[in-house]
């Protein structure tokens, strides 16, 4: 599977389409939504979230929860922790109240959701061994030598569309106005809450089975402790 955070590249462009029509914030969130049953396993498994019918009854709802868990409790907090080189490319979208605009666009919300899972399966059917274009296309496993390893052509896909969906969201960021801020602190107390909260999970899951030599559940265990302790962190933040 192509990297979850470059997935959203996909549907950038959808972004000139006017604002009436989609909903950004769905869209992205759809994008990266199928490879979150990993994130909520601590595992590289998944039954339900890349299937048809996992789309309408798994992927939808939990990317609604999503939406919400980010513009309600993540979004602030942390984009004003940020470096002031991204905060303030980010800054305007504090201001925006997602729970009024979902009251008023639900069905764009859970149109754009859509598109944006189907995006997801539709780039992963290229670059998975079980993919449905992997499976019609036998090209895609053919395997070619590549720093002296044998490695499936859509394994090279998968690594090399990451890439370049990484890069291309970090020049679309780059495109988005700065904003001149007056608040450039950084509260060096999230951060460490953020980190301890993030690293006492990831002990907790060494305790409970995971071995060093998982690497891929080892990492998927990293992004799973981080975006739990970005929900986490702002709550205890306010209270301590």
């Amino acid at each position: 599977m192509p990297f979850t955070f470059s997935h959203p590249a996909i549907v950038l462009p959808l972004s000139y389409l006017p604002k009436r029509w989609i909903s950004l914030t769905a869209l992205i969130v759809g994008s990266m939504t199928p490879d979150f049953e990993y994130f909520l396993r601590m595992k590289v498994q998944s039954y339900y979230s890349h299937t048809l019918s996992g789309i309408f009854w798994f992927d939808l709802p939990l990317g609604i929860i999503i939406t919400f868990l980010f513009h309600t409790i993540v979004r602030n907090s942390l984009f004003l922790n940020l470096p002031l080189q991204i905060k303030a490319r980010l800054f305007e979208y504090q201001k925006f109240d997602w729970i009024n605009y979902f009251k008023h666009n639900g069905i764009v919300v859970i149109i754009s959701l859509l598109i944006g899972i189907a995006s997801h399966l539709f780039w992963d059917s290229f670059t998975h061994n079980l993919g449905y274009f992997v499976e019609i296309i036998p090209s895609l496993k053919n395997k070619t030598n590549l720093f002296n390893l044998q490695i499936p052509i859509y394994k090279i896909l998968q690594h090399s569309s990451s890439l370049v969906g990484a890069i291309i969201i970090i020049l679309g960021f780059k495109k988005l106005p700065i904003s001149k801020i007056e608040n450039t602190e950084i509260n060096f107390k999230y951060w460490l809450i953020l980190i301890i909260t993030a690293l006492l999970i990831i002990l907790i899951r060494f305790l409970i089975g995971l071995s060093f030599h998982e690497y891929g559940t080892i990492i998927i265990t990293i992004i799973s402790a981080t975006l739990i302790g970005l929900i986490i962190t702002p709550i205890l933040t306010d209270k301590l």
